[in-house]
């Protein structure tokens, strides 16, 4: 009778235990931070620091191309425009 006794104590201890580090467990699940939290810190660094994202370094590389081929056909036509213009004056 005596050892359930220390048995039933023993249990009754280790149940106690386990229901402090549950417990302690959902204390530290409340503290951290969900996704959104963490996407508004992460933006906020980036923002910062100035860095860049991927996102943002490839629309920055599509506006840059798109800006040379401007150049590129506006250089082209005036560089026609040149030349019709002295084919025209020598003849």
């Amino acid at each position: 009778m005596r050892e359930l006794e220390v048995k039933i104590k023993e249990i009754e201890m280790k149940i106690e235990e386990l229901q402090l580090q549950q417990e302690t467990i959902k204390e530290t699940i409340e503290e951290h931070m969900d996704e959104s939290e963490v996407r508004v810190i992460v933006d906020q660094l980036l923002s910062e620091k100035e860095l860049m994202t991927r996102a943002d370094l490839e629309q920055k590389t599509s506006e840059t191309q798109l800006q040379l081929i401007k150049w590129a056909v506006g250089t082209a036509i005036s560089t026609g425009a040149v030349l019709f213009g002295l084919i025209r004056f020598f003849i």
